[in-house]
C-alpha cells in the first residue's frame, strides 16, 4: 500500500517536464471527451513557461507525486489582489478522487495571500472542473475564446491605432516595464514586472506602444511566430483598431499564423479576428470571487499569466 502512496508536496524544478506530462494526457483526454483537437505541444514546449511560474510564485506551486512520478499538478500566481489559478491537471485516472482539491487548497493557501487578494480562473468547461471552482468561491463572469489562423488581410476600422515599437527585441527593458506597469494596474490591477520579463524573453518578442495620435493608450506584445499577448488599449471604442493593427504587425513580422486568447467582451477584437477568418480552438469560462480586472478591450498574456 505505501508503494502507491500519494504524496502531496510543493513542486520543484525538476518536476517541471513530469507536470507538462500529466498537462498532455490530461488535456487530450478532455479534448476527447468534448470532441475537439487536443493539444500539439511537445514537453519542451512549455517546460519554460511552467518553469516561470515554479520560479515565481513557488509556494503556489504543489505536485501529487506517487512512485516518484507526478500525477497531478496545481500552479497559482500572486499579482497584487489577483490570485490567478494558472493551472490545475490530473491524470484521468486520478479526476474525481480528491486528488484536485487538495492540490487546488494547497495553491491557493501556500502564499499566504492577504485577505483582499482574488481568486480567479480561465476554466475549461468540463463540468467536475466548473463544480470544483464553485466551491473554491470563484463564480462565472464571462468566456474567453482562445483563436488561431493565418493574419489575413481584412478591412480596416473606423478609429485606427498605431503600434510604435520600443527597445530591442527579446529582452524586457525599463521602459517597456514601466509603460506596462502603467496600464496592468487598471486593466490587472496588478504590476507584474516578472511576467513581461518572461514574455519579452520568448524568441522574437516585441513590444510596442499602442498610440492614438499623439496619445500612449496601451502596450502590445507580439513574436515574430505571430503569439499575441498581453496587449491593451484604454479607449474600448479602439479595441478593433489594436486587433487590426496587431494582426497587421504581425503580417509584417512574415507570422503564418497568430495566437491570441480574447474576452468575450472585447467584441472589437473578436470582430475583427473573426472577420480575418481566425478560427476558435478552445473556449472557457472566465470566473473569479469577486469582479475583478478589465476586459473589454484586453488580450490576455496567455492561459497561464492572464
Amino acid at each position: 500500500m505505501k508503494r502507491n502512496r500519494i504524496v502531496f508536496r510543493q513542486a520543484r524544478p525538476e518536476d517541471m517536464a513530469g507536470c507538462v506530462r500529466v498537462f498532455l494526457r490530461s488535456a487530450a483526454d478532455l479534448s476527447r471527451r468534448q470532441g475537439t483537437a487536443p493539444p500539439t505541444l511537445r514537453v519542451r514546449d512549455m517546460v519554460p513557461a511552467l518553469s516561470h511560474l515554479q520560479r515565481t510564485d513557488p509556494r503556489g506551486f504543489h505536485v501529487a507525486v506517487r512512485r516518484g512520478t507526478v500525477i497531478a499538478f496545481a500552479s497559482t500566481i500572486l499579482r497584487g489582489k489577483t490570485h490567478f489559478l494558472s493551472m490545475l491537471w490530473t491524470l484521468p485516472s486520478l479526476q474525481s478522487k480528491g486528488v484536485g482539491r487538495k492540490l487546488l487548497t494547497r495553491a491557493f493557501n501556500g502564499p499566504r495571500p492577504p485577505q483582499s487578494a482574488v481568486r480567479c480562473v480561465y476554466a475549461s468547461l468540463d463540468p467536475r472542473a466548473q463544480a470544483l471552482y464553485l466551491k473554491f468561491g470563484m463564480r462565472p463572469r464571462g468566456m474567453f475564446y482562445l483563436l488561431k489562423g493565418p493574419p489575413r488581410r481584412s478591412p480596416r476600422p473606423k478609429r485606427a491605432v498605431t503600434l510604435v515599437p520600443v527597445g530591442g527585441v527579446g529582452k524586457a527593458s525599463r521602459q517597456m516595464l514601466t509603460i506596462a506597469a502603467r496600464f496592468d494596474r487598471a486593466f490587472r490591477a496588478a504590476r507584474r514586472d516578472a511576467d513581461i520579463r518572461f514574455v519579452m524573453s520568448l524568441p522574437g518578442a516585441h513590444f510596442f506602444q499602442v498610440r492614438v495620435g499623439r496619445s500612449t493608450k496601451g502596450y502590445a506584445v507580439i513574436t515574430e511566430t505571430g503569439r499575441v499577448g498581453p496587449a491593451c488599449v484604454t479607449d474600448a471604442r479602439y479595441s478593433a483598431g489594436l486587433a487590426w493593427a496587431i494582426k497587421e504587425k504581425a503580417r509584417e513580422m512574415g507570422a503564418e499564423g497568430m495566437v491570441v486568447i480574447v474576452p468575450g467582451v472585447n467584441a472589437g477584437a473578436l470582430e475583427v479576428f473573426f472577420g480575418a477568418a481566425l478560427k476558435t480552438e478552445f473556449f472557457g469560462a472566465w470566473m473569479s470571487a469577486k469582479p475583478i480586472g478589465s476586459f473589454e478591450s484586453y488580450l490576455l498574456a496567455s492561459g497561464m499569466l492572464l
